[in-house]
């Protein structure tokens, strides 16, 4: 589950998920919402392998998102599915999984750490995250 919400110059998503690997998977989808990918007249599939490692839970999830970003503008991707095959706190190896666009209506220059804090308590894992537009 996720919220968007716009302004002048960034974009806030709040993520909510009973399971880390839920998290990173509804953050990627939100932020693939949030670029308004421009669907292709071609249905060719494209996977690309991400491997980071990070000093906490919150830098590898902001670090994955922009390795998803940067992914999505490459290669024109709009990804909404995830192939973990290792999530650690600190760690990551996954297949990002989507379809090729022809482009995005929204240009996100990055996902940034400002506000930035993966929490988890009893019984949820929660996120903000501020995208600069």
């Amino acid at each position: 589950m996720w919220k968007i919400d716009h302004h002048t110059a960034d974009v806030r998503i709040h993520v909510a998920a009973s399971s880390l690997q839920e998290l990173f998977a509804d953050a990627v989808r939100a932020l693939t919402e949030v670029m308004e990918p421009q669907a292709s007249t071609s249905r060719s599939d494209a996977a690309f392998a991400v491997k980071l490692e990070a000093a906490d839970t919150t830098l590898l999830l902001v670090d994955f998102l922009n390795a998803a970003l940067t992914a999505s503008h490459i290669h024109r991707c709009a990804f909404t599915d995830i192939d973990f095959q290792r999530l650690e706190p600190t760690r990551l190896a996954a297949t990002l999984i989507g379809q090729r666009v022809r482009g995005f209506g929204e240009d996100i220059k990055s996902v940034t750490y400002h506000e930035a804090q993966v929490a988890r308590d009893a019984q949820r894992w929660t996120v903000t995250l501020v995208l600069d537009i």
